[in-house]
């Protein structure tokens, strides 16, 4: 077996991440199939000091923060997030090192005997998912990492991860997303996620909707799980201030910068290489989460704080891949989500007209996006993501779209939108491409970025 039969493998598998049939009966989810096929394993999550992550937005933010300021504390950290932009090699690394190509295929073939094993009992085929997260914990354990940080990918109560028993669980900001499996309202949401809270497991809390609140305070409470947010939080409803920005040569902004308070550090001008309130607001639950560990006698310079937010590297949100026009990429793909990168497209940069380019999923709420996109956007070009069943067609978002955005037209391929919203706008324009993250990595291969630059 080579990387490419790894892979192949590992595809014949059912991916719910772009399953066209997004639902609670094609999910079938539950954690059977994870916990016998870690326990044919030696159980290696066992064997990790784990930061479990959940919420509606900002996970993979938040969790790469909080490794980053592991690392530069001196900790061999784990990080697993999905899903992935170009590679799924992202979605398992160590020390901002991505797993290799060899070091997939041998734990593929480690791991298939077991996958095998379990695929033929009554619970059925393990998924895509539930491979990628057995590989990441027996990376994790087989090379003895200090911490792993874990994001969860859909959920809380029944994801794979949530067979671990964390130092730390983290809740980022809790919204109305994958309804049809997670429940309709805040507190159905809430408390789907709010399981990953374990007994006496500290929880480090983002900003929530009250409904939500009140439902993790409660199980929390019940759970002797002490909750750690961040004081003197601001919600900031102006505008950001220039001096909250960190410029580059050619006074476009690569940073923001803002001041943290616990009950026992005050952290002044952070610097945090993203952009947006929203990730202001993963920062702070990022320093929550350090508050956690740090309760729990393990030691974290304030040094070290501001060095792994400053070196922090989470790409496709607000990136910049192009200076003249500017172009950024960036995954939002729900109302709250596409709300926020509006909002910061508004409030850091400077430009004449705005360009949308956008990919959508099916199981998204298509006319919320196009209302909230509409009030930024002068032009929209619709397009699809190449090989994914979950992907709305262009012209389904022109139809929708057509009463709400004055200006939409449509484009077959992302490379040709990418074309043809290059050769019409002017060095002063800006451009946008967002809605799904499968449009982001497949635009960033437009550009040649890959990881060896990192």
């Amino acid at each position: 077996m080579d990387y490419k039969s790894a892979l192949a493998y590992i595809e014949q598998f059912i991916d719910y991440e772009r399953s066209p049939d997004f639902s609670r009966q094609a999910r079938f989810y539950n954690l059977n199939r994870i916990s016998q096929l870690l326990d044919l394993l030696g159980n290696p999550h066992d064997r990790l000091k784990v930061i479990h992550v959940a919420g509606s937005k900002g996970k993979g933010s938040t969790a790469a923060i909080i490794a980053s300021v592991l690392i530069q504390a001196g900790y061999k950290m784990g990080l697993f997030t999905s899903p992935h932009l170009i590679t799924p090699r992202e979605r398992c690394r160590i020390d901002d090192r991505l797993i290799s190509e060899e070091e997939v295929t041998y734990y593929i073939k480690k791991l298939k005997p077991a996958i095998e094993t379990v695929s033929t009992t009554e619970f059925g085929r393990v998924s895509f998912f539930e491979i990628y997260t057995a590989l990441a914990f027996t990376y994790f354990a087989d090379k003895a990492t200090d911490f792993a940080v874990i994001e969860v990918g859909l959920g809380g109560r029944l994801d794979a991860t949530n067979v671990v028993s964390p130092v730390t669980s983290v809740i980022t900001p809790i919204g109305l997303e994958h309804t049809t499996i997670l429940g309709e309202t805040y507190t159905e949401i809430a408390g789907e996620k709010a399981e990953i809270i374990k007994q006496g497991c500290p929880v480090a809390l983002a900003p929530q909707h009250p409904e939500a609140l009140a439902v993790i305070e409660k199980i929390a409470s019940e759970r002797n799980a002490p909750i750690v947010e961040v004081k003197d939080f601001v919600e900031r409803d102006s505008d950001i201030s220039v001096s909250q920005l960190v410029m580059n040569s050619d006074g476009i902004p690569i940073a923001q910068q803002f001041e943290v308070k616990t009950d026992s550090e005050c952290y002044s001008r952070l610097t945090l290489p993203l952009l947006g309130h929203h990730q202001y607001v993963n920062g702070t639950t990022a320093i929550a989460a350090i508050e956690c560990l740090k309760q729990r006698g393990y030691i974290i310079s304030k040094d070290s704080v501001y060095a792994g937010f400053k070196n922090v590297q989470w790409h496709g949100r607000i990136q910049q891949v192009m200076s003249s026009p500017l172009v950024v990429l960036d995954g939002a793909h729900s109302p709250v989500s596409m709300e926020a990168l509006c909002r910061a497209i508004r409030e850091n940069f400077c430009y004449a007209q705005v360009i949308f380019i956008v990919s959508i999923m099916k199981d998204k709420n298509l006319t919320a996006i196009g209302e909230i996109i509409s009030k930024t956007a002068d032009h929209v070009i619709a397009t699809q993501v190449s090989d994914n069943p979950r992907v709305l067609p262009a012209e389904t978002i022109q139809n929708t779209w057509s009463s709400i955005c004055s200006k939409i037209t449509t484009c077959p391929t992302p490379e040709s939108a990418i074309e043809k919203s290059l050769s019409s706008a002017s060095p002063t324009d800006l451009i946008c491409v967002t809605g799904s993250i499968y449009l982001v990595g497949q635009v960033l291969k437009f550009f040649n970025w890959d990881y060896k630059k990192i």
